[in-house]
């Protein structure tokens, strides 16, 4: 049997196409596991951004920190999006850093029941800590320091950082 060469070009191309989907379909996983917080957002964020008061949310080079009444904990294993809320047109100043705790959801993805906005409402230096889809099926249970955070919800970068 012979293979005529348009037949074996077009199988060549429909092998690299399904190549290219594959690598591009993988390539926003790995991405996203390896984004970091920027340093513009490092700092202290305390309620009213007043640092005398907890909880607070610690921003520095090696991750996010909670010091809450309930604890201290940290650093939190994060996931970090710059594209979270309106996907790869949004082009806002707000980046999310979604908290995982409490191991594997039932698609074997990480829980991720607190999320972290940092310049939320396009809002330099403003934080807000919210649950994920609060009010569905079995919410994963939070500790002390986390329930503390999200039921703060609103933080601001402390007034010692300068801005």
């Amino acid at each position: 049997m012979r293979i005529s060469r348009s037949t074996c070009g077009t199988s060549i191309s429909l092998m690299h196409l399904a190549v290219a989907i594959l690598v591009w379909a993988a390539l926003p996983v790995a991405l996203a596991a390896d984004l970091e917080l920027p340093r513009d957002v490092y700092g202290q964020y305390a309620p009213a951004g007043d640092c005398a008061k907890q909880p607070r949310i610690i921003v520095n080079k090696v991750g996010v920190h909670l010091d809450t009444a309930a604890g201290k904990r940290g650093p939190l294993p994060i996931m970090v999006s710059y594209t979270f809320v309106g996907g790869a047109r949004y082009s806002g100043i707000q980046i999310w850093a979604l908290v995982k705790h409490g191991g594997k959801n039932r698609w074997g993805d990480d829980n991720t029941p607190v999320i972290l906005t940092f310049n939320a409402d396009e809002k330099p230096g403003a934080l807000t800590a919210e649950r994920e889809n609060p009010g569905m099926e079995r919410p994963v249970a939070l500790d002390g320091p986390l329930a503390s955070v999200a039921q703060a919800g609103r933080f601001h970068l402390c007034r010692t950082e300068g801005r």
